[in-house]
């Protein structure tokens, strides 16, 4: 599984099943097409942290809002 689909998974797990990856591109705005609130958003971060064993910033946090904003960070926080 590669770092898409893990992060599309964390996406549906945090929106409880009501987003589906085919939605989930990486031009997907977290708030205004995803619709997930702050506190969902909060979660996923937290979620990112765990499964990729990386720290995500508060900075860093407030400044990812798209789900291809979020892959990037990883990709380029993660080492191989």
């Amino acid at each position: 599984m590669n770092t898409m689909e893990k992060l599309q998974q964390l996406v549906v797990k945090v929106s409880k099943g009501r987003l589906s990856e085919a939605v989930l591109t990486p031009e997907a705005r977290l708030n205004e097409d995803l619709g997930l609130d702050s506190l969902a958003q909060s979660e996923l971060i937290v979620l990112v942290e765990d499964t990729f064993a990386i720290t995500v910033g508060l900075e860093e946090a407030a400044r990812v809002t798209t789900i291809g904003g979020i892959l990037a960070f990883v990709e380029g926080t993660v080492v191989s």
